[in-house]
């Protein structure tokens, strides 16, 4: 069972704290509106909203097997996930001759072992299975495929930077997003 929480009226003095929270415009009911995994959450969000001619309401969601709303990623995107799985080796060659330390962070993740290596190169090699089919990924996988292609991106600014390429052609790396 999902909760969409949605809210009208007066919004427009406050759309920046919305769109911090993770809300997203509806143009259609002329309305901000965010999907939640519980009601109390919801309710929660809601209250904190809900002052100054701004009205919420909540309504209950099922989300059956593969009525999930599905996203298409961009083949930039793609190319990222793909590009993850040489980075990942860089990674554990830099590990194994002693030039990289546990623990670390790799695209918002905690590295503390071979382990966490191995999981998070299994995550992205899935995602990027997923961001290949016809069927499209689900938000949440989304979300994370937009993490790591982030991290990918300021990766290679950082490094063209460090090889003294000048700032405008480094930030290039930037159109992939």
């Amino acid at each position: 069972m999902a909760y969409t929480l949605t809210l009208s009226g007066n919004t427009f003095s406050i759309k920046d704290e919305l769109k911090a929270a993770g809300f997203r415009w509806n143009a259609m009911v002329k309305a901000w509106a965010k999907s939640f995994d519980n009601k109390q959450d919801a309710v929660v969000t809601g209250g904190k909203f809900s002052k100054n001619g701004v009205n919420g309401t909540i309504k209950e969601t099922k989300t059956e097997a593969g009525k999930e709303k599905r996203y298409m990623v961009k083949e930039d995107w793609i190319f990222n996930l793909e590009s993850m799985h040489d980075k990942l080796f860089c990674i554990e060659l830099d590990l194994r001759e002693g030039r990289l330390q546990f623990p670390f962070e790799v695209a918002g993740k905690t590295i503390n072992d071979y382990d966490d290596l191995d999981e998070l190169a299994n995550e992205a090699a899935e995602l990027e299975y997923k961001a290949k089919s016809n069927r499209g990924v689900t938000g949440k996988e989304y979300g994370r495929i937009k993490a790591i292609v982030s991290w990918r991106v300021m990766q290679r600014y950082a490094r063209c930077m460090a090889s003294g390429m000048d700032e405008k052609d480094a930030a290039r790396c930037f159109e992939d997003m």
